[in-house]
């Protein structure tokens, strides 16, 4: 689904990476060995764990974890069927708020029971390209689902292809309890599930854990499957050649930056596997004593096994959802690679997708379960 209503909820360690450039820098550099042990406390929080789902991944934690969702291919809200046409209310003030030269071109029962649509442009130039946005709003239980959809459309037949879309997605959500891990294949969502084998359409995903035990930690999930298919060739082949990966913009910055670029403590940087995924990281100790660590993957538009953007990343000493605001990290320079690696190593797709070779997956749908 091209959802262009996609709720972007602000996951601070996602973005604050950026802080790092502004950072008073610090000489020296070292290398910590790659195999770093657990403190007592880290082995006791993974004594006993879980995986929990998201998109069409799955991330196994500590059974004190705590999902965090940002922004989403389906958004999520808790709105009674009472309160429902206030809120589409207030969506359609929004829609003309923005533009006010939008129309609203239909404002109906949506395609399933309990369900509501809209189909609108979201201004005058939008007509004139025929650029129809669509939003679906599904009722389960005690939450709303909200699927968005914004298309080039052809007046009629293609329209039409688009409304059944909507009516196959209203049709496959249903409701999920937080802890329930799905063994069909399908998008992990915060409070619902959708049964999808197709593949077709944009997925996005961004989600962060929460560790009670060590509040000061964040670890964070990035994923979007179709990213950058509409560059141009020549930005398209620079990915495939892997010109734009982790290293590369690491080092871009550091000659645009020359000797005004950061010092840190380097603690591990290079070429890294996590499953089948053969991406780079960087771990770095900031001055301020923030670990900043940092996964990423170049992969291909349109690839369900490989998507074109899935990062990971973790800091350490953060408070009030602020890195760095913390008065210390939790973990020494060891302790937080030894976390990191752990749930690098637990990141995996829930259940088997097209493309994704054995040990890449949680659960084979194929196969009778164990």
């Amino acid at each position: 689904m091209k959802s262009i209503f996609i709720k972007y909820i602000l996951i601070i360690f996602i973005f604050s990476s950026i802080i790092a450039c502004t950072k008073n820098s610090i000489t020296k550099e070292e290398i910590v060995p790659e195999k770093a042990k657990f403190n007592g406390q880290l082995e006791r929080m993974f004594s006993k764990t879980k995986l929990l789902c998201f998109g069409r991944y799955a991330l196994k934690v500590p059974v004190e974890s705590k999902l965090i969702i940002g922004s989403n291919t389906i958004d999520v809200e808790k709105i009674t069927t009472k309160n429902l046409h206030s809120k589409i209310e207030k969506d359609i003030e929004e829609i003309f708020k923005k533009n006010k030269s939008a129309e609203i071109t239909y404002n109906l029962e949506g395609p399933i029971k309990n369900s509501w649509q809209l189909r609108y442009y979201n201004s005058i130039h939008a007509k004139e390209m025929k650029f129809l946005f669509f939003k679906t709003y599904i009722t389960k239980g005690d939450f709303t689902f909200i699927a968005g959809d914004a298309v080039d459309v052809d007046i009629g037949e293609r329209e039409e292809e688009i409304a059944r879309r909507q009516l196959l997605l209203a049709k496959n959500i249903r409701l999920r309890d937080t802890e329930e891990i799905p063994s069909d294949p399908g998008v992990c969502f915060e409070h619902g599930f959708l049964a999808e084998n197709l593949y077709k359409e944009q997925e996005i995903d961004n989600v962060g854990i929460h560790f009670p035990s060590i509040p000061d930690i964040t670890f964070s999930v990035s994923s979007n499957k179709d990213a950058y298919s509409d560059h141009s060739s020549e930005e398209f082949e620079k990915r495939l050649r892997g010109e734009l990966s982790l290293l590369n913009r690491i080092q871009s910055a550091k000659d645009i930056q020359g000797a005004t670029y950061p010092k840190r403590n380097l603690l591990r940087e290079g070429k890294r596997d996590v499953q089948h995924w053969k991406g780079e990281e960087s771990l770095i100790l900031r001055p301020d004593g923030v670990h900043d660590f940092e996964w990423a993957l170049v992969g291909k538009p349109k690839d369900i096994a490989n998507p074109s953007v899935l990062e990971v990343k973790m800091y350490t000493k953060v408070a009030h959802n602020m890195v760095g605001a913390a008065e210390a990290a939790s973990l020494t320079d060891e302790e937080a690679i030894a976390l990191w690696d752990k749930l690098l190593s637990g990141l995996k797709f829930r259940v088997k997708v097209p493309g994704a070779p054995p040990g890449s997956y949680y659960i084979d749908p194929d196969q009778p379960a164990q």
